[in-house]
């Protein structure tokens, strides 16, 4: 059985109100300086970091301060905790419901802590439609989170796929799925979702409804 598989941020919730401020707030906190949110962005994106406290620690080098991840992760889950309640559904019910009608499983990879998905699943209604959730804390070794491939092999051996679409929108989330093609056997697609990141020569979605044909025409061609 083939299956679709989603990354969170960015795919299903939008989360430029919450985990990129609460990035800006943290390193600014360190700075004693206030920062353009575009850079931040500019910033995480840019350098591929899946990771939101790696990516508060990298804003902060970038203009010359220096800070320890525990103290950054203190502080961070701090200001998202404040942050978390201005997130809004980027794929909602509906979107779930029509392509769960497809019949194929569907499963999360997400660099979120679990206390963070679980807040958020429940708040939106989510857990009825995925079968699987893969959080930051499956993964205890830094060096098999993602963009490392170990992450999308646990969980498609965990939900017994075939093979399988995932859809990120980051830098991090394509080459997850390019080194598993590298080094696993089992057929896995990417497809780009959003406008976070331009990846030339990407199967790209900008839309839900544009996001649902391409699903279909990957599975497809799996």
């Amino acid at each position: 059985m083939k299956g679709m598989l989603f990354d969170v941020d960015g795919v299903i919730v939008d989360v430029k109100n919450s985990y990129h401020y609460a990035i800006k707030r943290t390193a600014e906190e360190f700075l004693g300086i206030e920062i353009p949110i575009e850079e931040v962005r500019r910033i995480k994106f840019s350098k591929g970091i899946n990771n939101d406290w790696l990516a508060t620690l990298e804003v902060i080098k970038e203009y010359g301060g220096k800070a320890e991840l525990h103290q950054v992760v203190e502080k961070f889950n701090q200001a998202y905790r404040l942050l978390r309640d201005k997130e809004e559904l980027i794929l909602d019910h509906e979107f779930f419901k029509r392509i769960k009608a497809l019949g194929y499983p569907l499963g999360i990879i997400t660099g979120r802590p679990r206390e963070d998905i679980e807040y958020t699943f429940e708040r939106f209604g989510l857990f009825e439609y995925f079968d699987f959730i893969l959080d930051d804390e499956f993964i205890s070794t830094s060096e098999l989170k993602k963009p490392h491939p170990f992450a999308l092999h646990l969980c498609i051996e965990s939900m017994n796929l075939s093979g399988c679409v995932y859809v990120g929108d980051s830098k991090a989330d394509w080459e997850m799925v390019m080194y598993y093609k590298k080094m696993y056997e089992k057929p896995a697609e990417y497809i780009h979702f959003g406008k976070n990141v331009n990846i030339d020569g990407v199967k790209t979605a900008h839309t839900p409804k544009e996001l649902i044909l391409a699903l279909q025409e990957a599975l497809m061609h799996l």
